[in-house]
């Protein structure tokens, strides 16, 4: 599973082009589904801003987007932690791009007009890992609930 992770996430020794560049944008899609999931339950609409999010912030076509998709969704079934995919968006992406992963994860979180504890604890494991500090924490929640 490590291998297959690696190569998912374009960290293997042989990347195949395609892969290379799904790095990144894979690695956002976990971290929006881990969020997605906190509450033990998926709904269509989360999918939906998943897709969405990731079409528009990293110009992904239907195709790439969808295979995209599947990839990210069986790495989050099999994933046992977060780690992985912080690592690929703090060495990938500038400071400002993980912010807007962040600012994107808040947004889903309130997509369903509630506060669910279990999505905050994600979130606030997320932002550690990828090195952003409270007060991003904090001005991340705000921006997405202005939104």
């Amino acid at each position: 599973m490590i291998n297959k992770l690696r190569q998912y996430l374009g960290l293997s020794d042989t990347p195949d082009d395609d892969e290379e560049e799904l790095g990144v944008p894979l690695a956002a899609a976990v971290l929006l589904l881990e969020v997605a999931w906190a509450d033990h339950e998926i709904e269509p609409g989360e999918i939906d801003t998943i897709a969405t999010v990731l079409k528009s912030e990293y110009r992904l076509d239907q195709t790439t987007l969808d295979d995209l998709m599947v990839q990210a969704r069986e790495l989050h079934r099999e994933s046992t932690g977060l780690f992985p995919f912080t690592r690929v968006l703090v060495e990938g992406s500038t400071r400002e791009e993980r912010l807007a992963v962040l600012e994107h994860l808040w947004r889903l979180a309130k997509l369903d007009g509630r506060n669910h504890r279990y999505e905050e604890h994600s979130i606030r494991k997320v932002v550690d890992l990828l090195y952003l500090n409270h007060s991003d924490f904090i001005a991340a929640k705000r921006a997405a609930s202005e939104a």
